[in-house]
């Protein structure tokens, strides 16, 4: 007899990031498109094998290619201001008004 799946596992939202992806997608990158475009393959491939590993049934990508989803997330929103964490300069939202949709 095979093996049944209750449910399908996967991975909610970003996979998190190892600090060479965090290099990799930061604002100062200096190295090629080439160069990025071969590192960020790579690291999608270990992201894939972890995933496997782990035994998931769905298996993404992590969300790696994408530097945030904040971004995304600010210009949907109205009551959203996008800013900078103070201790590190990673991105971050803070709420500023109530939320509601973005006119179109």
């Amino acid at each position: 007899m095979g093996h049944r799946v209750l449910f399908p596992t996967s991975v909610v939202g970003s996979l998190p990031r190892p600090d060479y992806v965090k290099d990799l997608i930061a604002d100062d990158y200096v190295g090629s498109a080439e160069d990025y475009r071969r590192s960020m393959e790579a690291a999608i491939r270990s992201a894939v094998a972890l995933q496997e590993c782990a035994g998931l049934d769905v298996i993404t990508d992590g969300e790696w290619w994408r530097t945030s989803s904040i971004g995304v997330i600010a210009e949907l929103a109205h009551g959203v201001e996008l800013s900078r964490k103070p201790a590190d300069g990673r991105p971050w939202m803070v709420v500023v008004d109530k939320l509601s949709p973005q006119p179109p």
